[in-house]
């Protein structure tokens, strides 16, 4: 204990020694960057929506679409990482052991507050929905049979088993392990600032097996860190054409679909496919805030936060029920497909709307639920 407190006294003085320079996205870069924001949360929807496990058509057409377009919704929580990295460490005046404690005071409001908030929202939630339509709960225990552990599991890992477990709004995992990967920042900005081939380092994370869960999280928040460092412009990375990025990504998602291989190398070429189709979505965002260049996608991204907190309370018992009549009436893939997407517009709308209404009648209560991001 002693040697842990003496380590940690050293990396303060150090910290406090030096100040590396980084910077907030430009313009265009924020403009990006909120559009980003919304193609990933509709991304999430639809992973959310699927009907592939409360059908069990996994090896239907449907299922198989399914699974291959995995390799363009799952892009949405590495980029999300990848984001609140360079966000993270973003400031006009350099990043320094002072605006560390700044920002964990903030992320207090923003992320801890939120996090806990919604959380209870959902405990009563499924208390109350679970009593009619138990087949909601999953592996979650009816709130009446909750022990004192359940209540407090249901804030960190009611879901699931280990380190793939999430809290009782699952959608939440990612700030939950966010809030834990961002406390660990000094450490990322002192390897990091040491030279601009410190790239490889969240490569070599990112490669390695998980066997905690959270090495390929670490490994995206680190490269956001590395690119607000030592990338001047994202807008001048965005427009530079990487001549091998699409056909990276089209071979390493058809190797870890289609191709059996080794399981210690699955990381590895996920990791790769997420590179590649992250800089190409992300591409593609900065191609439509150029060609759109009089909306403000800032502002439209302002409900991201509270769509993605809320979205499941809507999705899960919408997916259960358009489950039970799919199966009931005996629907093809083209049904499957249709209802899955018609599933995702829908939640995505009434979150909108309930933000909207928040915002219009309660904006201190919105302010809280969207993470202070409310304007006006």
């Amino acid at each position: 204990m002693k040697n842990d407190k003496i380590k940690i006294l050293f990396l303060r003085r150090e910290m406090e020694h030096f100040n590396v320079q980084t910077r907030y996205p430009d313009a265009n870069a924020s403009q990006t960057i909120g559009l980003l924001r919304w193609v990933l949360m509709a991304l999430i929807v639809v992973v959310h929506t699927n009907l592939v496990a409360d059908t069990g058509c996994a090896d239907t057409v449907y299922g198989n679409l399914y699974r291959w377009a995995g390799n363009v919704v799952w892009l949405a929580s590495p980029l999300f990482f990848l984001i609140s990295g360079y966000l993270f460490v973003a400031s006009n005046s350099g990043f320094s052991w002072q605006a560390f404690t700044v920002k964990c005071r903030r992320r207090l409001k923003t992320w801890v507050v939120p996090y806990l908030l919604w959380n209870t929202i959902f405990l009563l939630f499924y208390g109350l929905v679970g009593l009619v339509l138990p087949s909601v709960l999953g592996d979650i225990p009816p709130l009446q049979e909750m022990t004192l552990t359940d209540l407090l599991k249901a804030y960190w890992c009611i879901r699931g088993e280990g380190f793939n477990s999430g809290p009782i709004d699952g959608p939440l995992w990612f700030l939950r392990d966010l809030m834990v990967i961002a406390l660990f920042t000094p450490v990322y900005v002192a390897i990091i600032r040491c030279h601009k081939a410190s790239f490889i380092v969240p490569v070599v994370l990112g490669f390695l097996p998980h066997q905690l869960g959270f090495e390929s999280e670490m490994a995206f928040f680190m490269i956001g860190i590395w690119l607000n460092v030592w990338m001047p412009s994202l807008t001048e990375l965005l427009k530079k054409p990487v001549k091998y990025s699409m056909p990276i990504y089209l071979i390493a998602s058809v190797v870890v679909t289609a191709i059996p291989i080794p399981v210690w190398s699955v990381a590895a070429v996920t990791f790769i496919r997420n590179l590649a189709g992250m800089y190409l979505v992300a591409q593609l965002c900065e191609r439509v805030v150029v060609r759109y260049s009089s909306t403000d996608w800032r502002t439209l991204s302002e409900p991201v936060f509270f769509v993605f907190a809320f979205h499941s309370m809507v999705a899960r018992p919408l997916t259960k029920l358009a489950a039970t009549w799919l199966v009931s009436r005996n629907a093809g893939s083209l049904q499957f497909c249709t209802v899955h997407l018609i599933n995702a517009a829908i939640v995505i709308m009434v979150a909108v709307l309930v933000y909207k209404m928040l915002k219009r009648y309660v904006p201190g209560v919105c302010g809280v639920l969207s993470g202070n991001k409310v304007n006006g």
